[in-house]
């Protein structure tokens, strides 16, 4: 197994260096090609990408459409150090080897989303920023002075396609394998006048997960539909205003998790309930009782007014845009908590479960002449913002009476299977006498947790261009917090939820006041024409909260954790614009490092008392002189560890006997200090050679490659064994037809021809050492078939 791995790891990033190589120590370039400059809003403005003084990817809507890059999972995997795994309503979303860890309900992100220029707080939100899109820009980096807080890790920045007054638009019907069936289109028209124009975009998908309940006798499938109007209007030559609304609506009717190893115990008791019953976490079987579904239902409206002016005193031009927002999310969902065909135990919301944001920003952006003379001038972005959010994360954790005996059988609470009738009547028979009720056949316990969030910002940044070549960027934003919350846990059963399930009856409040600053030191230099390179200081700030929903007062709040990142690197056109090539360096210090836990019974969030990362990040694009062919790829190497974790969670097997003395013996810990941090592949790199020719006067040949590398990592912050995930290389292919001035194209897409095998999400189960669950990705090729139509300059 160790050869594998490091054969894995060691000639994958080999592969993108012979085309640059072969770039690099040639004479001749293709004249009649240039690469197109890419405009980015990375710094709230519209700039060249290489201008951008930070380490940035972009995705753009012309890649995600011929690739078939349905939602944010599919997209970043073409960009370096950033890792997403998709999921309904708590997805995994990490650069740099550091974000928000998977099941975190109630949780600050640590990758900030923005959509249209607009800051959404949960990371369930991505998708409704991945379809009609223009692009997807990855800011790499604390990114709080114009981003604001939990932007520690970085920001996903997506741009819609924005309206016109002219008709213009698309639409796609694709079929495929897993019963996959999509629309999607988008259509911009004038309304009322040719100074207002209006877009209107929807996307429907249905597909099998590709896994199968055999207890239920049910496929799981995953539904959505999702719609986005978008309206700007030109009130007047210095007035612009606009209107953007999306809600999108997703159910998957249930989780997937499979058992990855079961004790033999616990597979000769799941097999009298369901004899398909096995523990094979790829075969795409699983054996929940429980009629699971997991939804997520999203709203949001947003307002805007921009407007121009000149010769503002000593300004001559300034923009001053306000931007309000109103947003929602709500996430019911239903699991079966033991994963198994036995109906003892499961989890679902009860009440409104959700997250509400508001947000209000003023910014003013423009530009300045140079003070005393000194250089060429300045640009400034600075404003106000102020957000508030609400989330409620509430929850039923029941246990069933029938499926009790089952559950000691199978090695639930470590006792004998000889034992476990015995124990179970008699645990019944005292949870029903402390109740007063003979007839009582399950034990509810409800859980919330719920956090206030109120907030207001201010925040300035300034380029200073030295000279032609040179710029110096200066930045802060300073903010203050206000929060308040509750956790807790009451149950009717005051035995066996106690006995079994770990449960303890506690109420706690949360108040808190924090402030943040976020400053940032930025200088550029542009050495040769088109070869700049930049160096970048900046800090940024997670919030802290409460836990939850908890069913015992353990690890009930967490604080704020805080990063510091110091970055150089280099951007730039080389032979006369064939080739692209950024590279990036980067250092990063986190204090207060904030991960998710599982201690056997439940979910915490605790703070690590340190962690550093450190490594480069390499993007490129070439065009050679073979005019059909360009040439794109990526490198990151990335080294996450804690600098100090000392009371670590313990693994499933361990006990309270090794514990570090500074620990106590509450649960078992372990000392994680110099070890890697989890969801942080070494390697992560891609390779996606395409060729674009004519065969005739309207139409053109598509034949595109993608090679798409993940490097080893483990799935749990305990770092079990049984969490380590391979390393993945995943080879794509797509061949299309497509006509040339907008009109038809067919494409077919391939995807995961080498049929590599990954999880998503790793579960131990303590109070049955031995048990492990994971849900895994659907590792046979697919196949899909797009046909799309675009008409008008779309």
């Amino acid at each position: 197994m160790t050869y594998n791995k490091q054969k894995q790891i060691d000639w994958f990033p080999i592969l993108t260096l012979p085309p640059l190589l072969a770039c690099l120590v040639s004479g001749s370039v293709a004249g009649e090609r240039t690469i197109e400059e890419v405009i980015v809003t990375a710094q709230k403005r519209e700039q060249g990408l290489i201008d951008v003084p930070a380490s940035v990817s972009v995705v753009g809507g012309e890649l995600a459409s011929e690739a078939a890059l349905v939602d944010a999972q599919d997209m970043v995997q073409y960009t370096p150090n950033v890792k997403f795994n998709s999921n309904n309503s708590n997805p995994v979303l990490s650069i740099r080897g550091f974000g928000t860890p998977p099941l975190a309900r109630n949780i600050e992100p640590s990758v900030g989303i923005v959509i249209n220029d607009v800051y959404y707080g949960r990371a369930t939100f991505t998708n409704d920023g991945a379809f009609d899109m223009e692009r997807v820009e990855v800011l790499r980096g604390p990114q709080g002075t114009l981003f604001g807080k939990n932007t520690v890790s970085g920001v996903l920045n997506f741009t819609t396609r924005a309206p016109a007054t002219e008709p213009v638009g698309y639409i796609n019907v694709a079929n495929g394998s897993l019963n996959e069936r999509r629309i999607e289109g988008g259509l911009s028209f004038p309304l009322l006048s040719d100074k207002v124009g209006a877009r209107l975009s929807f996307r429907t998908r249905e597909r099998e997960t590709g896994n199968y309940n055999t207890t239920l006798d049910k496929e799981l499938k995953l539904q959505e539909e999702s719609f986005r109007l978008r309206m700007a209007w030109d009130a007047s030559d210095w007035l612009a205003l606009g209107l953007d609304y999306f809600q999108t609506e997703s159910e998957v009717n249930g989780y997937g998790l499979q058992y990855q190893k079961a004790t033999p115990r616990a597979a000769e008791v799941y097999r009298e309930a369901d004899p398909q019953f096995e523990d094979d976490v790829y075969n795409g079987k699983s054996s929940a009782d429980s009629d699971e579904f997991n939804k997520r239902n999203s709203q949001s409206l947003t307002l805007n007014a921009t407007a121009f002016f000149k010769d503002v005193g000593p300004i001559p031009t300034l923009e001053v845009a306000l931007i309000a927002n109103a947003a929602e999310i709500r996430s019911p969902f239903l699991l079966d908590s033991d994963f198994s065909p036995v109906q003892f135990s499961e989890l679902g919301t009860d009440g409104p479960e959700g997250f509400e944001q508001k947000s209000l920003e003023l910014r003013f952006t423009g530009d300045l002449e140079a003070p005393f003379g000194w250089g060429r001038g300045i640009d400034f972005a600075t404003g106000l913002f102020a957000y508030q959010s609400d989330a409620a994360a509430t929850q039923f954790s029941t246990i069933y009476y029938d499926g009790l005996e089952e559950a000691l059988r199978a090695g639930q609470g470590g006792m004998p299977a000889a034992v476990a009738p015995v124990a179970a009547a008699t645990l019944i028979s005292a949870d029903r006498a402390a109740a007063g009720d003979p007839n009582k056949d399950k034990a509810i316990t409800r859980n919330v947790s719920a956090l206030k969030n109120t907030s207001h910002s201010a925040f300035a940044q300034f380029t200073w261009y030295l000279t032609d070549r040179m710029d110096l960027t200066l930045g802060t934003r300073y903010g203050e917090e206000d929060k308040e919350g509750i956790t807790g846990s009451k149950s009717d059963s005051a035995v066996i939820a106690r006995q079994i399930g770990g449960q303890q009856d506690f109420f706690e409040s949360y108040d808190a006041n924090e402030s943040d600053l976020s400053p940032k030191l930025a200088f550029s230099w542009e050495v040769w024409d088109d070869v700049r390179l930049f160096t970048v200081v900046s800090k940024g700030t997670k919030g802290g909260g409460v836990s939850g929903p908890l069913i015992s007062p353990i690890d009930t709040t967490y604080d704020k954790e805080t990063a510091v990142s110091k970055e150089i690197g280099i951007k730039s056109f080389l032979l006369d614009k064939t080739l692209q090539l950024n590279l990036t360096a980067y250092h990063v210090d986190y204090k207060n490092l904030q991960v998710q836990a599982f201690n056997g019974i439940q979910f915490t969030t605790v703070n690590a008392a340190a962690a550093v990362g450190k490594g480069f990040e390499l993007d490129f694009q070439w065009l050679p002189d073979w005019q059909a062919l360009t040439v794109a790829g990526s490198l990151g190497v990335s080294d996450t560890t804690y600098d100090s974790y000392p009371c670590a969670p313990g693994t499933a097997t361990q006990t309270t006997d090794s514990n570090p003395s500074e620990c106590g013996t509450e649960i078992p810990r372990q000392d994680l200090t110099g070890r890697e941090v989890p969801y942080a592949p070494k390697i992560s790199a891609s390779l996606y050679p395409s060729l674009k020719f004519p065969i005739s006067d309207q139409w053109g040949v598509l034949i595109g490659l993608d090679i798409l590398h993940q490097g080893e990592h483990y799935l749990d912050i305990d770092l079990d064994r049984e969490a380590f995930q391979e390393a993945t290389t995943k080879v794509n292919l797509r061949l299309g037809l497509k006509q040339f001035d907008n009109g038809l194209s067919v494409v077919i897409n391939a995807k995961n021809l080498t049929s590599e095998q990954s999880r998503t999400i790793f579960l131990d189960s303590p109070r049955n050492a031995g048990n492990y669950v994971a849900l895994a990705e659907h590792s046979d090729p697919t196949y899909t078939l797009d046909v799309r139509y675009t008409f008008g300059e779309n």
